[in-house]
């Protein structure tokens, strides 16, 4: 199998390593012992087309796919940037991939085409301090208020939310108890995270800093129903279009800036390689900074390779 990159893809990583040489470590180091959010990092990778790279050309992106994300983030991890510079791009870069797939035309009309110029600044709202990595577990409920809905609730580790005019916004529309499997009656909002409403507080943390990781409460917000993503009770479907693809980014992030790092930091191969290299892959998953659930690696695993009946 030929694994050689075409000259469009070489081409590509080459422009996006170039412009990420301008932002040395000391920016990078800067940026996360002030807690400040790499505003003149991200604007160059605007420039640039990159944060579009994977918006359909029709709403004025590059019309990539995971690939051409890949490359884009794997070259900013590289320079240095590590997960501080990941983090303030990724979620635009693929993680509106729901929105793409199954938002209304007006929704992708109204909303892509700032995201793909880095305009609109998105968020993701998921993790629950309740649930875990028990997505269906979640409590966060949207409750149907004339022509849209009213959000409350209370989300973890909401990345960007400071910076951020929007939210991908998972809630439960149905029960659990009162749905034929767990996974129905979750509902999809891109959610505006402006309002009064709502309430943002960073969560302190070891790493990362650059990008906040925040808590955000939801106090009776008004969504409309046309920023709804797709049917209600269909949101868990329609969110794993975008999980499915930032398992693949964040490995992309951190995996090859973590195994060049440690090879260059330990001489090379040898005893570098055999131990130290693990334990940089182990850090960069478990470091709290972006925690891969394994509970639902294992239960694909399980039910799609293993044949085995569905844990959940």
């Amino acid at each position: 199998m030929d694994f050689a990159e075409d000259p469009d893809r070489r081409l590509l990583r080459e422009a996006v390593r170039e412009a990420c040489a301008r932002f040395p470590d000391e920016y990078w180091a800067e940026r996360d012992q002030s807690h400040t959010f790499p505003w003149e990092f991200y604007a160059e990778m605007a420039k640039g087309g990159w944060i579009g790279i994977a918006i359909p050309a029709e709403y004025g992106g590059g019309g990539g796919g995971i690939t051409e994300a890949s490359i884009v983030l794997e070259e900013v991890a590289a320079s240095g940037a590590c997960m501080n510079g990941a983090s303030s791009i990724h979620l635009s870069i693929f993680g509106m991939h729901p929105v793409v797939r199954h938002g209304s035309a007006e929704l992708r009309q109204r909303h892509l085409p700032r995201v793909a110029t880095g305009d609109l600044h998105v968020a993701f709202g998921v993790t629950e301090p309740d649930a875990g990595l028990d997505t269906t577990a979640i409590r966060t409920r949207a409750d149907r208020d004339g022509a849209g809905y009213r959000i409350t609730g209370r989300k973890v580790w909401t990345s960007k939310a400071l910076e951020s005019e929007r939210v991908l916004l998972l809630t439960r529309t149905t029960p659990a108890a009162q749905c034929a499997k767990r996974t129905d009656g979750l509902t999809l909002f891109l959610a505006p995270l402006r309002d009064p409403a709502v309430a943002i507080r960073p969560i302190p943390k070891v790493g990362r800093n650059a990008v906040a990781s925040c808590e955000v409460s939801y106090d009776g917000l008004y969504v409309d129903a046309a920023d709804r993503v797709g049917e209600e009770g269909r949101g868990f479907t329609y969110l794993l279009d975008g999980l499915n693809a930032e398992r693949v980014l964040v490995a992309a992030e951190a995996g090859f800036a973590a195994a060049d790092a440690a090879m260059q930091t330990h001489g090379g191969f040898g005893y570098a390689s055999e131990y130290h290299v693990e334990r940089y892959w182990r850090e960069a998953r478990l470091m709290r900074i972006a925690p891969v659930p394994q509970e639902m690696v294992l239960n694909y695993l399980a039910e799609h390779v293993l044949g085995l009946p569905r844990s959940y």
